[in-house]
């Protein structure tokens, strides 16, 4: 069994813009910081996926004719009841909720049975944090926005290894599997 999921996985100039911008948060809170190469936005989270149903997981992707999107990531979020810091964006756009129900269902089209929770696009940043970041209420701005172009979508799997940090090697928590292009949109 393999833990899988479909994310987008930005660039790595955005990553580190990301977590540039998500310095001083990050160093306050403590906790596992995911590694620049982990920064993904989980599009379906599948769970335990047996290796046979991994092939047929890629068949439906491969037919998918989703169009590009941009995210806009706004804000760096602290969530107390997860311990969780995150980069996170207020709109969804439509080609992004449907990537993701496309994805959804061609899961249970598998009988899987993937997490069935609205897109909420995030990054995380910090998972386990110890204490929470200097008092920010619900969230902080990020000046400018900082906006992800979605022209790639991939299968990924976790691995069990040791906390990765931002500042440490780039040891890869998670492998991405494959991927597949989304349809360039006229303009």
């Amino acid at each position: 069994m393999r833990r899988t999921f479909f994310a987008l996985w930005p660039e790595l100039s955005w990553r580190e813009q990301l977590l540039g911008a998500a310095q001083g948060l990050i160093a306050e809170c403590g906790g596992r910081a995911l590694a620049s190469i982990d920064l993904h936005v989980t599009l379906c989270f599948l769970g335990a996926v047996d290796q046979s149903n991994l092939a047929g997981l890629c068949e439906r992707a491969a037919l998918l004719q989703a169009p590009e999107f941009e995210l806009a990531f706004e804000a760096l979020e602290y969530w107390p009841r997860s311990r969780v810091l995150a980069a996170t964006g207020s709109q969804v756009p439509e080609a992004a909720t449907g990537l993701a129900n496309a994805l959804r269902s061609s899961a249970r089209s598998l009988g899987l049975h993937p997490d069935e929770q609205p897109l909420r696009p995030h990054v995380t940043l910090v998972r386990a944090a110890q204490t929470p970041p200097r008092p920010l209420g619900s969230a902080l701005a990020l000046l400018p926005p900082l906006r992800l172009a979605a022209r790639r979508f991939y299968l990924a799997q976790s691995h069990e290894l040791e906390a990765a940090t931002a500042t440490t090697a780039q040891t890869g928590r998670y492998a991405r599997l494959a991927s597949w292009p989304l349809r360039a949109v006229s303009r």
